[in-house]
């Protein structure tokens, strides 16, 4: 029932394997790059990386973005430069690496079952620590970047069967920099961040968050910038759960429960919804004095049984919270992830009375942090803006 409700859904620590594969150059074939700008490039990558050996520059964005590839005592290293000379990323590739805890707890819940592949260390424009990381999941290679809080910063699926995801380069731009016709579809939106991924053929891909009406946004466009995915997060909307008779379960529901408890008696359902949006399905059928809970997905496929004493659906509801109200583990956490953070305004989801999530919103100095914790006050999750 936790599966999608953002408060509750994002239950998330994996054990990350080592990998040793080298992270590729993204070269855009159909330029070249002349000599000079080879050479400002590489004096740029020098100033920072006096020890580079074995530069390779190539183009990402004509004449505004470039890539650059090279080693620092045998470890590869890939960084993208702007034509001013600024270093926008820089990852290096390794194979003895401990992610944090918020990471891991991401990727195994999220992607549960997921093969990792490349693990890229580095940091963005600002100087600020970024994780690169690159898994498989369903068929699909999946690039996550990661921010020095570990709040997602962007997220890039390949099409399935897709074997090119690991040459792909990542880096964060500023709004004016996004192509015109993104800008445009920005119009009216708070812009928070966006990451560009460039594949080995030089297509781009923009990861765009935003904000409006108190909604996070994330936006992703194509090379053409048409708008291809949307995902949309209202933090402030409470969880709702409303009773449903036998008729007015959906037909798969129904289906399910004809083929599999057909002489069970419905006894109750309940839709769980959050911001108007269904999340799951909860029902109570009994039979010869056994009660039993079958539990359904957003779109009626079932998940599991559990057999229960009462006919009786669990109650959730919310409860505002105050800083004061906070767990002592979350107060720990916070301290210790995001220093000189201030509470801003803080929700815990209830099931039976009992704690299920936590929700905290936080700002730290000029950035805006969206927490999440599980019952016990474990971080979940973290969304910006």
């Amino acid at each position: 029932m936790k599966k999608l409700l953002f408060i509750c859904s994002m239950t998330f620590v994996g054990l990350l394997t080592g990998c040793t594969e080298k992270l590729e150059t993204v070269i855009d074939s159909s330029q070249t790059v002349d000599n000079a700008t080879t050479a400002r490039i590489s004096a740029v990558i020098k100033t920072d990386y006096p020890s580079a050996t074995n530069l390779s520059v190539s183009t990402i964005d004509d004449k505004k973005v470039y890539g650059c590839d090279f080693s620092v005592s045998g470890i590869s290293h890939e960084a993208a430069v702007s034509a001013t000379g600024q270093i926008l990323s820089v990852y290096h590739s390794t194979d003895d690496v401990t992610l944090p805890d918020a990471i891991k707890t991401y990727l195994s819940t999220t992607y549960a079952g997921y093969k990792l592949e490349k693990v890229g260390i580095g940091k963005d424009a600002s100087g600020n620590t970024s994780y690169k990381i690159l898994i498989q999941y369903n068929d699909q290679k999946i690039t996550i970047v990661f921010d020095a809080k570990y709040a997602v910063v962007a997220t890039f699926s390949e099409p399935k069967n897709n074997v090119t995801g690991d040459k792909n380069k990542v880096f964060a731009t500023k709004l004016a920099d996004l192509p015109a016709t993104i800008q445009t579809q920005l119009s009216g939106y708070d812009f928070i961040g966006a990451v560009v991924k460039t594949n080995s053929e030089g297509k781009k891909t923009y990861f765009v968050t935003a904000k409006k009406d108190g909604i996070l946004y994330e936006f992703t466009y194509d090379n053409e910038g048409k708008l291809i995915k949307t995902v949309s997060i209202d933090p402030s909307k409470k969880i709702e759960d409303k009773s449903l008779k036998e008729n007015e379960l959906p037909q798969v529901v129904k289906d399910y429960l004809q083929i599999n408890y057909k002489d069970w008696k419905y006894e109750k359902g309940v839709v769980l919804m959050q911001g108007g949006v269904i999340d799951s399905y909860s029902i109570v059928i009994s039979k010869d004095k056994k009660i039993a809970l079958l539990l359904f997905d957003k779109d009626g496929k079932f998940l599991k049984v559990v057999e229960t004493p009462t006919i009786q659906l669990p109650k959730f509801e919310n409860k505002d919270l105050i800083v004061a109200d906070l767990p002592s583990v979350i107060t720990e956490y916070l301290n210790k992830t995001y220093a000189g953070w201030t509470f801003t305004k803080g929700s815990v989801t209830l099931k039976d009375s009992s704690p299920e999530a936590y929700y905290v919103y936080i700002t730290v100095g000029a950035d805006k942090y969206h927490v999440y914790f599980d019952k016990n006050g474990k971080f979940l999750a973290a969304k910006r803006g």
